[in-house]
């Protein structure tokens, strides 16, 4: 008995579409059971900032590339999955950005993004049903033709529309520098600020708390210059606390999408954070 030719082209059709989709299976990322090495780290920040200029540069394959050597290198770095779930999506490989996403969440289940990015794989989901759904044809049963009758003609398949949901887009990069330059000025007004107390302590010692025992010929000029060095090391500590605060409150409560800046997670062995440059 042979097949009606329609129905030969649907067969066709239908391996076809299931081994394009077979192709997009992903891989799962191995248990992480080793600690990186110094050569490790070294390596892996260098794989690091290539994948962040092919990034830039829209070479989503290459940038995958490094960021894969990485993450093998230095699988502690956990929200260098985030990275790579967004080149996959951009590369069109939907299934593995899923399981970068939900590796992620498996490996760092307290992240305050788990939120957003348990949506994030809700809607990725949803279109990878929609794509497959869209790619494989409508069956048709196979016929046996009557050598008494002419065979009718086929109706034209139907062609179905989908409309795919728009990515979410992050917040806004702003508060977020806010808060680092607050921490930056923290932490460097708090070292200069212990360095410099010291030493008046070390002064003190020698000539008492109200500096009127000093030794004969004992020049003073260092002491004052750390003195004036730990006011400001306060100062700017103070400073940058609430700008620290600031940033990070004003993050968690905006709540619109921004529309001009795409938030880049800088992720280095050693070091987890944003970066507006996408550098460690």
């Amino acid at each position: 008995m042979r097949l009606h030719l329609s129905g030969l082209v649907a067969v066709g059709a239908l391996t076809l579409a299931s081994s394009a989709f077979g192709a997009e299976e992903a891989h799962p990322y191995p248990e992480c059971t080793h600690e990186a090495s110094d050569a490790d780290l070294t390596a892996a920040k260098a794989a690091f900032q290539a994948g962040n200029v092919s990034f830039n540069e829209a070479d989503y394959p290459r940038a995958i590339l490094y960021w894969e050597d990485a993450f093998r290198r230095d699988c502690t770095a956990h929200p260098l999955l985030l990275n790579l779930a967004r080149a996959y999506e951009l590369n069109g490989q939907k299934p593995q950005a899923v399981t970068a996403l939900e590796t992620f969440l498996e490996r760092e289940p307290n992240s305050s993004e788990s939120a957003q990015i348990q949506r994030r794989i809700e809607v990725l989901k949803k279109q990878i049903d929609a794509e497959r759904a869209a790619a494989v044809p409508a069956t048709v049963t196979p016929t046996t033709p009557n050598p008494a009758q002419t065979p009718a003609s086929a109706p034209p398949p139907t062609q179905n529309t989908v409309v795919l949901s728009e990515h979410p887009k992050s917040k806004s990069v702003v508060p977020l520098v806010v808060a680092g330059v607050g921490g930056a000025m923290f932490i460097v007004g708090g070292l200069v600020f212990l360095n410099a107390s010291k030493k008046v302590k070390d002064f003190e010692a020698i000539c008492g708390p109200k500096h009127n025992q000093c030794p004969d010929g004992y020049d003073v000029g260092p002491a004052n210059a750390a003195a004036k060095r730990e006011t400001a090391g306060g100062v700017i500590a103070l400073v940058g606390l609430p700008i620290t605060a600031g940033g990070i409150i004003w993050y968690l409560v905006s709540g619109s999408p921004s529309k001009t800046a795409m938030v880049t997670p800088a992720i280095a062995p050693g070091f987890y954070g944003v970066a507006v440059n996408s550098r460690f």
